[in-house]
């Protein structure tokens, strides 16, 4: 099968999708894995996204320092303080 072969996914009383297995195993998405759902004038995109590492994270915001009253430690607690909000 191509990955241009359309799937059928059933949205549940929750609101929530599976998404077929070959394409889970196809594009790399895991239990957890984040999506971006986008919508289009065709319909709804589902987007991988790829979140940088802590340690890649804290090069960019240190890169950017100068630019904000912040620092790293700040940064940091606030990154902590939203993936546990997200829990």
């Amino acid at each position: 099968m191509s990955t241009d072969d359309p799937e059928v996914a059933t949205v549940t009383s929750k609101g929530q999708i599976t998404i077929p297995s070959r394409l889970r195993e196809e594009f790399g998405l895991e239990e957890g894995t984040k999506l971006m759902v986008v919508p289009t004038e065709h319909g709804l995109v589902l987007k991988k996204i790829d979140l940088p590492s802590v340690e890649e994270f804290q090069s960019r915001v240190a890169e950017r320092a100068d630019e904000t009253d912040l620092s790293l430690n700040d940064v940091t607690d606030l990154v902590h303080d939203a993936r546990a909000s997200e829990e």
